[in-house]
């Protein structure tokens, strides 16, 4: 029994097997289910990304502290387009956090955890985000804190090997804060002050020696940003502290709840600095072990507490790629996929899939209706997330490279606006804008082809009428070519302006007879489907367009329907639906929604009377 105590105090007390789980099992754990559940995620990051070689795109950056950091986060950020390729590099920079940290600190015995808390931290950063995506301005931000952290370990690491020589560790702490804060913004400052603790701890050093290097630490976290704040123009005093670091705002309101992570990783540090050349251990082992355990439990409930799950927000990023591939049939399938109730993101995208495949008259209301809001604790914009696309694929082109503009100028420019705005300028034959954006994108590494491709309607006009993708788009382009205000309320825009249109374009048509049955708009109604009915003699009257025509005929008196060929499945639809009406007399309109779904919820009948409150954003 003794041999065997002795046995397992040993290995419990040397705790070498920490570093292959904690430095190399557990990110890789935590890599698979990071690409398991944030896929999606990662290629729409790259897409709300972009890195261009050249000094021009670098000079971007460089007019801000820490903004070589952001350059190189870009780099990286690209690689998302396979995401198994971005998500393996982040890992091995994880795991290379882990062994340097380590390393540098000189942490042994049960300190070997610290440094894996600092990785926790650094994916519960990405996993926390959500709809943050669209709203972030700190470019390469899925990257920054990795490389960021990774850099200053190295930096500490070689401190380290010099603690012990004066001049040298004096002269690197001041050259490495100066050069650095520049290139990595407050990450520079975080090491300094890692270096500044560890003097202290370092043993063979005098205490003049210690209150020395202290007073040169301090004064360059103080005095090298407010130095260097006089060559960043565009930077504020109150930010000079904080460069490179996310601000987490949105129209003026900070939304601090995002920040823990990085207070977690400061703190991790610091701490890893007052353990330096700490050998944690104890004389009853175990007791190390449950520690470790606990820390443990507490980094996954910490996890479980951050990661964004959400299954609209991720049916939406399936969606927008569906989109973007011209898989109409995808998007339908993406749809009906799952249990809770749609945003009007997904809605809007359903009804644009269902026209583009000429099925909507006859589908439109098969599928749920829904108006959730996205789950974030600030309001998402739907003009933000989905309007660019959306208006893109309603021939609303003006609006579409507006926004590519103005959110360029708020967020940085991304690959995804500088496509639209590409294409955009294709189909109101603006060539030489267009060929301005598709050259800077022949310049990034994985979207050449995609540039390539569309390059040729430059020089081929006539073929752009004739594609798959913008044939469509240009028969519901609007009569003038105008921008008005659209108050950032994307969904009533296009209802508003389609059902006060006329066209005699068939495609344009239809789309102004649905805009009205969306409405509920009986005046809007009638002269869209008379005209739609001139227009397709001799064709059979979609299903929904029948529903509408017929309950808008008994409801008023206005237009006499009495002679209109309807199906007979409408007729007994409705007299079905006005009868169970009347037995459902007395309930409330939700007990009534309830009630009704099951029989009639695929029904215009249903749409009309019992959809309502649904909220656009």
């Amino acid at each position: 029994m003794e041999y065997k105590n002795l046995k397992m105090k040993e290995k419990l007390g040397k705790l070498e097997w920490s570093s292959i789980i904690y430095g190399v099992i557990v990110p890789a754990i935590m890599g698979v289910i990071l690409f398991f559940f944030e896929n999606e995620t990662f290629y729409r990051i790259q897409e709300l990304n972009i890195f261009v070689p050249g000094s021009t795109f670098y000079s971007i950056f460089s007019e801000y502290p820490g903004g070589t950091l952001q350059w190189i986060g870009c780099f990286f950020t690209q690689f998302f387009y396979y995401p198994a390729w971005g998500c393996s590099i982040l890992v091995a920079m994880w795991m290379m956090i882990y062994f340097i940290m380590r390393s540098a600190f000189k942490l042994k015995g049960a300190a070997n955890i610290i440094p894996l808390i600092a990785i926790v931290s650094l994916l519960a950063s990405i996993v926390e985000m959500g709809y943050f995506i669209y709203y972030m301005k700190l470019q390469g931000y899925f990257f920054i804190a990795t490389i960021g952290c990774l850099i200053v370990s190295a930096a500490i690491w070689l401190f380290n090997k010099t603690i012990h020589k004066k001049v040298i560790s004096l002269c690197g702490i001041i050259i490495w804060t100066a050069l650095g804060y520049p290139l990595l913004g407050a990450y520079a400052l975080l090491g300094t002050l890692c270096m500044t603790i560890m003097y202290w701890r370092a043993s063979g050093i005098d205490h003049l020696q210690r209150i020395v290097m202290s007073i040169v630490g301090l004064l360059s976290i103080i005095g090298v940003p407010l130095i260097a704040w006089q060559f960043y123009a565009q930077t504020s005093l109150n930010e000079i502290y904080t460069a490179a670091l996310p601000s987490f705002d949105i129209a003026a309101t900070i939304y601090d709840e995002y920040k823990t992570p990085y207070y977690i990783l400061i703190v991790t540090f610091i701490l890893s600095a007052i353990f330096y050349q700490t050998n944690l251990r104890c004389k009853r082992p175990i007791y190390i072990l449950l520690a470790h355990v606990a820390i443990l439990a507490g980094a996954i409930v910490f996890l479980q507490h951050k990661w964004y799950i959400n299954e609209n927000f991720q049916k939406e990023l399936k969606m927008t790629r569906a989109i973007e591939n011209l898989d109409w049939e995808e998007v339908l399938r993406i749809y009906i996929k799952g249990e809770e109730e749609p945003t009007r993101l997904m809605v809007m995208n359903k009804n644009l899939a269902l026209f583009r495949l000429g099925r909507a008259g006859n589908e439109m209301f098969q599928y749920r209706e829904g108006g959730a809001h996205p789950k974030a604790p600030f309001k998402v914009r739907l003009v933000q997330m989905g309007g660019k696309m959306l208006y893109y694929h309603y021939g609303q082109e003006n609006f579409c490279y507006r926004w590519c503009m103005e959110d360029g100028v708020t967020y940085g420019w991304k690959v995804e606006y500088l496509k639209y705005m590409a294409k955009t300028s294709l189909i109101n034959n603006d060539f030489k804008v267009a060929e301005k954006y598709l050259n800077i994108l022949k310049k990034t590494m994985f979207h050449k082809d995609w540039a390539e491709k569309y390059t040729e309607y430059l020089y081929q006009p006539k073929k752009i009428r004739e594609s798959e993708e913008f044939k469509p788009i240009i028969d519901l382009l609007p009569p003038k070519n105008e921008l008005a205000s659209d108050l950032s309320v994307i969904e009533m825009y296009l209802m508003t302006i389609f059902a006060n249109g006329n066209s005699d374009n068939p495609v344009y048509q239809e789309q102004t007879l649905i805009a009205a049955l969306q409405m509920k708009d009986i005046s809007l109604f009638w002269p869209r489907f008379f005209k739609y009915a001139e227009m397709h003699i001799g064709q059979h009257m979609p299903r929904y367009y029948q529903e509408a025509a017929y309950l808008y005929g008994h409801l008023e008196d206005k237009v006499n329907i009495s002679q209109m060929p309807f199906d007979q499945e409408v007729k007994d639809t409705y007299k079905r639906f006005t009868d169970f009406a009347e037995h459902c007399r007395g309930m409330s309109e939700e007990q009534m929604a309830k009630a009704f779904r099951p029989q009639f919820g695929h029904t215009f009948f249903y749409f009309y009377f019992l959809v309502n409150g649904l909220q656009t954003y």
